[in-house]
């Protein structure tokens, strides 16, 4: 791919996308440059990313990099995009991962609009990852395809009008963390049935995946698939009986819709 990419923080995000991005073949690791004040997640970083650089500072990382990921919390941004506007020049493109943080916000931050709002989630890191994106006024179309070319490399990419960012965090930003509680909880539910834990973790994990892959290859509606395997009378049919009279769907449906507010809020 020939481009240098920075990225300011090393959290469990930045080291998701940039090995997935090095693991894909895209980029190698001495072209992964980062810069992070703590040591813990520097070594982290080093690990996930095996010949990446670090640097000392943002600014060292500006210095010598094009794509610039900052991949800070929200609440931090603010204190870490100020003090890098005046080193900033056209030749740098903006990623934000921070969940919340506007297009707009950015700008003002960093006296920038060449910036790209990424909404990733973990999955990243092993190929499967989903992220959207939304693109500032001065994004070329060149920076865009590097972008998307970036992110497919390591699972399906979108570009979405930027009202769809907080939203969809709650679906698939936060998602992987809400289907972990749900794998859990069935391997919980076989344990209790009789089943040792190592095999229904297993069990539990390729169910969720092969679910997902008959749906992605049928394009038939989760319903449908649904009611195929409720026989009258039958054990499946009294699950998803006792999972609606818990409240699993109101639950998942909530847990999403708070997630994608609270998203917002962090703006």
């Amino acid at each position: 791919m020939g481009t240098v990419i920075g990225f300011v923080g090393s959290g469990q995000m930045a080291r998701a996308l940039a090995g997935g991005f090095v693991k894909s073949g895209l980029v190698s690791g001495a072209d992964v440059l980062f810069a992070n004040p703590g040591d813990s997640n520097a070594e982290k970083f080093k690990q996930a990313v095996p010949g990446s650089v670090r640097l000392p500072d943002a600014k060292a990382v500006l210095d010598r990099a094009d794509m610039i990921w900052l991949a800070v919390k929200p609440q931090v941004m603010e204190s870490v995009v100020r003090p890098i506007a005046d080193h900033l020049n056209p030749r740098h493109l903006l990623v934000s991962v921070a969940a919340g943080l506007t297009l707009p916000t950015l700008a003002d931050w960093s006296g920038q609009n060449n910036i790209i709002r990424v909404m990733p989630n973990t999955p990243c890191l092993v190929g499967r990852g989903v992220s959207v994106y939304c693109c500032g006024a001065s994004v070329s179309n060149e920076e865009k395809s590097s972008l998307h070319q970036l992110l497919g490399s390591v699972g399906m990419a979108r570009e979405v009008p930027e009202k769809l960012i907080d939203p969809i965090t709650g679906v698939s930003g936060c998602g992987p963390a809400f289907i972990m509680m749900f794998l859990e909880a069935m391997a919980d539910g076989g344990v209790k049935a009789g089943v040792p834990r190592a095999l229904a973790i297993e069990l539990a994990i390729e169910t969720l995946g092969g679910t997902a892959e008959l749906l992605k290859q049928t394009g038939e509606h989760p319903a449908v698939l649904r009611e195929q395997v409720s026989s009258p009378a039958g054990a499946t049919i009294y699950g998803l009986s006792s999972l609606e009279n818990s409240g699993v769907r109101g639950a998942i449906s909530e847990a999403v819709f708070r997630a994608a507010s609270r998203a917002k809020k962090l703006g």
